[in-house]
């Protein structure tokens, strides 16, 4: 036992204090006496007594003095020396890199779930250390992540270090191994009382054994036993012709053979299956033939292994500049060719007719074949065929933006030749002094509709987003007026095929967590943010992350989203109008998926050779080797730390009082 502030002695001056207020305290007995003149007899006796006799038989002095020791013992900050516990200055290194995010079984007569992972073992290891915390013991937190990040300093509340701790997550971008165990060197370099405690799987991608520690250095392993982990290493698409080849790299980092199925959808739907088997620390190439078009390609494993962020991986469809229309009409020479003009390529099918397909089995009445390369946009020149509002005809067109020129049904005059148009992409630089047409459809606007252009009173054009598709309607068709001849036509025609493609889904590639990605923007952009649309993040419940922003703008260089999984970039304009987004792979960094490959760390100092957990081996970490224990040990027996009594000996002073209280309501020894 130890007494760490003498300061607290002065209290011990009410001990003598307390003893003076009796000794001049007159002491009266209840007497019963028969006469008045005995009272001068009872004085003198009371004058006669010395004056220590009155502290004989006072309880209550007595448990005054206890109270007032208690209280001077408490101020004095007593300690004992305990076993395992933290004291000095203690540096605590928390790995939450990728890896850390592995699925860990449980321990064999432990109190841990059955199935957790390496970041939920760590936590429940650093409360214990941080519940053996010695009196003079003092925390600096200093998480291992993609940079390294100093979470508190010299803490000495328990509570608040672990409420840090609790709030540790993985990091999936690559992980500042040197820079974080530099810093915790610089941090003890001229510290006689520091320790480092690095907890961690050990899982480390660069090497640390050049790193000096002045401090003694101990490691708490949280390596997995048996842990198995495939990954899918690379995932590309080639595009030929109408179809495409997809290739695959399957490896193995577990001890033992892996063998799995591996399912690849396109656009959310199955496509292909395989079955592999991987040998261990081998790779297996897997070809997958003849794959119908789809925009994004995901590829996955089929059985489930300890690290689930690199068990799937996508490719996007190339994509050329130039958007692919299918054109419904009867012919129309000034369109068709204004739609070239843009950059489109355009596939005219007559509304009556089958379109060019090698299907066998077109469905006579109920239209043409669907085309086999899914179109960007619909063009409908003309009334709409019936074919188009039933079966797969419907549904492509559910999906896909349009474009309608006319139509059938009643046409109505407008009441002026007074033409007016809205502020909309599909009009910019377009400024119609004449009605585009005599007569326009009669009909109500749906709700998603927008006004695009007016004659008179009379909605001549609209446009809007519906579902999430952009549409696009003009009442009137080209031939009932002369604006396929006017200069603004090919203008219009191009911002309307501009306008037509938001949403499109253009691939960005693929891109580790956390790096920096330039944007290219659309010009019209004035919001957008990162959506999870599949995979990881999605099944990890990820938010929206809203776009960095530079000079009340948004800025070029966006940081990529912190989960791995297929993310979306949508933008919208100023006017809320959706614009086209892109699609992005972010995965965790390679490195990470070696968990079944573990080296044992070792760090740089004086004291080469150590035994496990010399690091404060005389309780005061003047030790400078490295020692490692296993995860299934608590903090380092061999450790010693201060525990203070000082919150005992002023319950025991608490105590004293209260019973001082029920002395004194009894009125004895008063």
């Amino acid at each position: 036992m130890g007494i760490a502030s003498w300061s607290g002695l002065w209290f011990a001056l009410a001990i003598p204090l307390i003893i003076l207020m009796y000794l001049f305290k007159r002491k009266y007995v209840d007497t019963l006496v028969p006469s008045h003149m005995l009272w001068n007899r009872v004085l003198r006796n009371i004058e006669a007594n010395r004056p220590w006799q009155k502290l004989q038989n006072r309880l209550l002095l007595w448990l005054q003095l206890l109270a007032a020791a208690l209280l001077v013992l408490a101020l004095m900050t007593p300690f004992i020396w305990v076993k395992g516990g933290l004291s000095g200055h203690t540096v605590i290194v928390v790995d939450a890199s990728a890896s850390m995010s592995g699925q860990r079984k449980g321990e064999p007569g432990k109190d841990t779930p059955s199935s957790s992972t390496a970041l939920d073992r760590l936590k429940i290891k650093v409360h214990e250390y941080i519940d053996s915390m010695g009196a003079d013991g003092e925390v600096t937190l200093l998480k291992l992540g993609t940079e390294p990040e100093v979470l508190l300093t010299r803490e000495t509340d328990q509570k608040a270090i672990r409420d840090q701790v609790d709030k540790l997550e993985a990091k999936f971008g690559k992980a500042a191994y040197r820079e974080t165990m530099s810093l915790a060197a610089a941090m003890t370099q001229d510290d006689p009382d520091a320790s480092v405690l690095v907890f961690t799987d050990e899982q480390w991608s660069e090497r640390a054994d050049d790193i000096l520690f002045a401090a003694p250095v101990e490691i708490v392993s949280l390596k997995g036993e048996g842990t198995s982990n495939a990954a899918v290493e690379q995932f590309g698409i080639k595009n030929d012709g109408d179809h495409s080849t997809g290739v695959a790299v399957i490896r193995n980092y577990g001890a033992r053979p892996f063998e799995t199925g591996l399912n690849l959808f396109g656009d959310g739907q199955l496509l292909a299956s395989k079955s592999v088997k991987v040998e261990s620390g081998k790779a297996v190439t897997v070809t997958f033939d003849e794959l119908p078009a789809s925009d994004v390609y995901k590829i996955k494993l089929e059985r489930d292994d300890d690290y689930a962020a690199d068990n799937e991986a996508y490719a996007f469809r190339e994509k050329g500049g130039a958007p692919h229309v299918l054109l419904i009409s009867e012919g129309n020479l000034f369109l068709e060719k204004a739609l070239q003009l843009s950059g489109a390529r355009v596939t005219r099918m007559e509304p009556g007719t089958s379109a060019p397909s090698n299907e066998p089995d077109s469905e006579g009445d109920k239209g043409p074949a669907l085309p086999k390369d899914k179109p960007d946009m619909i063009i409908i020149d003309g009334i709409t065929p019936a074919y188009l509002k039933t079966g797969e005809w419907s549904r492509l067109i559910q999906e896909t933006p349009s474009w309608t020129l006319g139509g059938d049904g009643g046409k109505i005059q407008p009441d002026s030749g007074r033409t007016t148009v809205a502020n909309h992409p599909v009009t910019r630089y377009i400024s119609l002094n004449d009605p585009p047409a005599a007569a326009v459809l009669a009909g109500d606007m749906p709700s998603w509709g927008k006004p695009l252009m007016e004659i008179g009173s009379t909605p001549a054009a609209y446009a809007g987003t519906e579902n999430g598709v952009n549409r696009l309607v003009f009442l009137f068709a080209l031939s009932d007026g002369d604006l396929p001849l006017r200069p603004e036509f090919p203008v219009m025609v191009n911002n309307a095929v501009q306008w037509l493609q938001a949403g499109r889904t253009t691939g960005l590639g693929r891109m580790v967590a956390g790096a920096e990605l330039e944007m290219p923007f659309n010009v019209e952009a004035a919001q957008a943010s990162w959506v999870a649309a599949d995979g990881y993040a999605v099944d990890a419940g990820a938010a929206p992350i809203p776009a960095a922003a530079k000079d009340h703008s948004l800025a070029a260089v966006q940081t990529v989203p912190p989960l791995p999984g297929l993310w979306r970039f949508e933008m919208k304009g100023a006017d809320g109008s959706v614009l086209p987004g892109y699609n992005l792979e972010v995965i965790a960094h390679p490195s990470e998926s070696a968990i079944g490959q573990v080296k044992p760390l070792g760090f740089g100092g004086g004291g080469v050779g150590a035994s496990a957990g010399g690091a404060a081996g005389n309780g005061t970490g003047n030790s400078t080797g490295a020692g490692q224990s296993s995860g299934g040990v608590g903090p380092n027996p061999e450790r010693s730390a201060k525990h203070s009594l000082t919150y005992l000996a002023a319950l025991l002073a608490l105590i004293v009082i209260i019973a001082e209280w029920g002395v004194y309501q009894r009125g004895r020894s008063i």
